[in-house]
């Protein structure tokens, strides 16, 4: 939770950070179909820009794991490794995975992390 409570932080406003939490994990699905999609295409370009796309955002909302994974993969991408990138990809599909699955709470999570730092929440 440092990780939204730094963006809420920054952004002055924690309103902003839950909506990009939230968008962030309704995409994620799709930003790791991009990923396998480039990588059966053996399209470095896209795989990398894909890659990107998923390690920035995670690291924005904490998801720590898939953002290490994301960059793992893209160095074995940067090193034309793409039978390996493949077989790192299921390891990132269980973690995306993992965090789909637990969406609800980490939305409520960060809701209640937030509602207790300098009063944001109050009016709700």
């Amino acid at each position: 939770m440092s990780r939204i409570q730094s963006l809420a932080d920054d952004l002055g406003n924690p309103q902003p950070a839950l909506r990009f939490l939230a968008k962030y994990l309704s995409m994620l699905p799709q930003r790791v179909e991009r990923i396998v999609h480039a990588l059966d295409d053996r399209d470095a370009a896209e795989t990398t820009t894909a890659l990107l796309s998923l390690k920035i955002s995670s690291a924005m909302v904490g998801a720590l794991e898939t953002e290490h994974q994301c960059r793992a993969i893209e160095s074995m991408i940067r090193e034309d490794h793409f039978d390996d990138a493949t077989q790192a990809l299921p390891a990132l599909q269980q973690t995306t995975d993992r965090c789909l699955a637990s969406r609800s709470n980490l939305i409520r999570a960060a809701h209640v992390s937030l509602s207790g730092h300098g009063g944001y929440f109050r009016g709700f």
